[in-house]
């Protein structure tokens, strides 16, 4: 983990200044909590640490603390947390996590993540009044809410982004695209033109992130029972599927054919908008939302984007918990993390800081009230304001609309809602199974959905035999009980 130092240094000089111009009643800097808060970036930014030193004097100012801030990619952070989350000695106060094919509940059930009712109540009503009871029921256990989704697409909906040179070289119309077995022929004139490039990439740890999400499945929040039908609350198990099968047997067709980058299993290093950037891929796979070509064109270098949009959006438990603000056990200042994330929803300082840089360095605000490019954007180039929270409080950035916050909750208004929505599973009756059949899909998930596993139909009863033998049945009948009470049935 990255050296704390400066939040230190900062915090003894504030403390020298308090003595010398302050009361005595005022705190001093150095009693101030120091809040270790974790974030996740395309690729850690250079000058990460004049956030840190913005955000921390931002921080002593509104709310009476420094911070610390942990910067992962979003190709290792899940790797990272998980490792930080078992040392219960390790400081980590406030957590921005992706539980996307996780969901909350096994987090819960190990005891890692704080409940955050009563700390809502007293420190987060600025959170409560933004995000709404429902989006936040969407992200409890029992009763008790453990985590806050941010402003941001809560439709799940897909698309792949390619690079718009090839396709305009090519001349293909994306907008022939519907469905993943509409990209089949794309992906070979692609390769044909260019055998230099993969067709497409994704990083390790996105691997199983956004290519099962198709037809009409709900993944419960763990893919461990789903529903094959979001309007029909039967729980099944979506690997011994048809559905499955055709997917499988697609990306194995793309594999064998040479489209697919090859170091999906093992490379965690690179996020997906780096593979292109760097040239290594022609396109990628990406969640889709209005304003998704301008937020990722701020990521990726060298080559404009089009995209490919797959499906209609839906919103899902998970499409809520795929990104969270939590608040781990480890936490040495619950009460005080909560009030570092009311700001995170209330504060347009902090969300624009936390988006954007540093205004009159990373980014200006143009005369139309657009964000757009400072003399020193490449320092903190990210530019993504969907994870800070509030996104409806940061600047647009220049060349999306200027309506884009207007588009985006119609977006989400316009979204197929589950009939399982706000569902979230107790699995700590059935913790043994879910952590064995955890390891399960580990071992074989990633392989089938990238086409890596030879033998389609022997894998797949391999798969299946294995989490039937890791408990499967059982936790399915769990979540199917517990789905019928939530219901009402």
């Amino acid at each position: 983990m990255k050296k704390r130092t400066l939040s230190m240094l900062l915090a003894s000089a504030v403390a020298v200044s308090a003595m010398s111009f302050t009361s005595p009643a005022t705190v001093l800097a150095e009693e101030m909590p120091n809040l270790v808060v974790s974030y996740a970036y395309a690729e850690i930014p250079a000058d990460i640490d004049k956030i840190e030193a913005a955000l921390s004097e931002l921080a002593q100012e509104k709310i009476g603390c420094t911070v610390t801030l942990e910067a992962f990619t979003y190709g290792n952070i899940n790797d990272q947390l998980t490792l930080i989350l078992s040392s219960p000695s390790e400081q980590l106060d406030v957590m921005f996590g992706r539980f996307f094919g996780t969901g909350i509940s096994g987090y819960v059930s190990k005891g890692q993540l704080t409940g955050l009712n009563d700390l809502l109540d007293e420190y987060g009503q600025g959170i409560k009044e933004v995000i709404g009871q429902d989006y936040l029921d969407a992200a409890s256990v029992d009763g008790e809410i453990y985590g806050v989704t941010t402003c941001r697409d809560l439709g799940a909906q897909n698309a792949f982004l390619f690079r718009k040179d090839i396709i305009d070289e090519l001349g293909i119309d994306l907008s022939t695209v519907s469905d993943y077995e509409d990209l089949t022929p794309i992906f070979e004139q692609i390769h044909e033109a260019h055998p230099e490039l993969y067709v497409t990439g994704a990083s390790a740890t996105q691997s199983p992130f956004f290519v099962k999400q198709f037809k009409k499945v709900d993944f419960l929040a763990d893919r461990l029972g789903v529903l094959m039908d979001y309007n029909e609350p039967v729980v099944s198990n979506l690997f011994e599927s048809e559905e499955f099968r055709d997917l499988v047997e697609l990306t194995t067709q793309w594999n064998q054919a040479g489209y697919i980058y090859p170091d999906i299993t093992t490379d965690s290093s690179n996020s997906v908008q780096m593979l292109l950037s760097n040239g290594l891929a022609a396109s990628y796979m990406q969640s889709w939302k209005p304003g998704a070509i301008v937020e990722n064109q701020n990521t990726v270098q060298n080559y404009e984007l089009e995209a490919a949009v797959i499906g209609h959006p839906a919103a899902f438990t998970m499409s809520v918990q795929s990104w969270m603000w939590t608040i781990p056990t480890n936490s040495k200042y619950p009460e005080k993390a909560m009030e570092f994330m009311n700001l995170l929803y209330t504060d347009e300082e902090v969300v624009n800081l936390l988006s954007y840089g540093i205004e009159g360095e990373h980014y200006v605000v143009t005369d139309d009230g657009f964000a757009a490019d400072g003399p020193e954007s490449s320092g903190y180039a990210d530019k993504a304001a969907w994870k800070a929270g509030n996104a409806y409080l940061a600047h647009v950035w220049e060349g999306d609309e200027a309506d884009l916050y207007e588009q985006l909750k119609a977006f989400n208004e316009s979204a197929d809602k589950t009939c399982a929505m706000g569902f979230v599973m107790d699995n700590s009756s059935v913790s043994a199974e879910y952590t064995a059949l955890q390891s399960v899909l580990a071992q074989y998930e990633t392989l089938l959905e990238w086409g890596f596993a030879g033998d389609i139909d022997a894998t797949i009863e391999q798969f299946n035999n294995a989490l039937y033998e890791a408990g499967l049945q059982a936790y399915m009948d769990e979540k199917q009980r517990q789905l019928d009470e939530f219901l009402g049935k």
